[in-house]
């Protein structure tokens, strides 16, 4: 018994301490934890006052000896005088659940009622963008998403799925007065809850044999510190990530 004890013990102390803690925001790179807290100082001096930045880890991955855990800053208004400190919550969000599995498969309707379906999408990469009409953030990041068409035209697949109709919304005019180029489908509501999104937008990043390698919210910016006016960088990860799954494709 005693001999059975001491490896087990070690067994154990090996799995309590042996793993080490890794952060990524999800684009492939992963950071310590001390430059994890480096990167939100930063953050936090380019923040005007009225701002609280908040670290929240919204998934992880146990590995033998390590744990990713991915990473996000929300910049939040406030009106309190509660100063910024590097305290991370954990808040899963179901839909990360689906990180490195295949997509689930949809059919779907186009504006011009003809069926699209998952399968369309194998053969090259994808980006597919869930949305709202309701959603102002989802509406704001229409033109940048229209870069990224514009740039990268037929290496990718460019998909919007939208919860609203043409029927119920007045889908079709609304895209009239803000055009929206990718292969835009309706009524998603009931994927959107297969997808188990808890809110809008999101972007996901499909590789070309269908499986989910990227998961994404609104298209990357900052905010400046002086005026509080939206950033957007010219090199960010929507461009690392789709460069990577063409890369992949060739």
């Amino acid at each position: 018994m005693k001999k059975l004890l001491l490896p087990l013990l070690l067994m154990l102390f090996q799995f309590g301490y042996g793993q080490t803690n890794y952060y990524t925001f999800n684009a492939d790179s992963l950071y310590s934890e001390r430059s994890v807290r480096s990167a939100f100082e930063t953050v936090v001096k380019s923040l005007p006052k009225n701002y609280l930045l908040k670290p929240t880890i919204y998934h992880r991955i146990i590995k033998k000896d390590s744990i990713i855990n991915y990473l996000e800053f929300q910049a939040l208004k406030s009106d309190s005088s509660t100063d910024n400190k590097f305290e991370v919550t954990f808040k899963q969000d179901s839909l990360f659940l689906l990180l490195n599995k295949k997509l689930p498969q949809f059919k779907l309707r186009d504006l011009n009622g003809n069926e699209f379906s998952s399968t369309q999408l194998i053969g090259k990469p994808s980006l597919i963008n869930l949305w709202a009409i309701a959603c102002k953030p989802c509406v704001e990041e229409i033109p940048k998403l229209n870069e990224l068409k514009e740039r990268y035209g037929d290496k990718m697949n460019f998909v919007a799925i939208t919860e609203n109709t043409c029927a119920k919304d007045d889908l079709k005019n609304f895209l009239i007065r803000k055009p929206f180029n990718f292969e835009m489908l309706e009524n998603g509501e009931e994927y959107k809850k297969t997808l188990k999104i808890p809110a809008l937008p999101r972007n996901i990043f499909v590789d070309k044999e269908g499986f989910i390698r990227y998961i994404q919210r609104n298209y990357p910016f900052d905010i400046n510190r002086e005026t509080g006016e939206t950033i957007y960088p010219v090199n960010n990860y929507f461009l690392t990530i789709i460069e990577e799954l063409i890369k992949n494709n060739s």
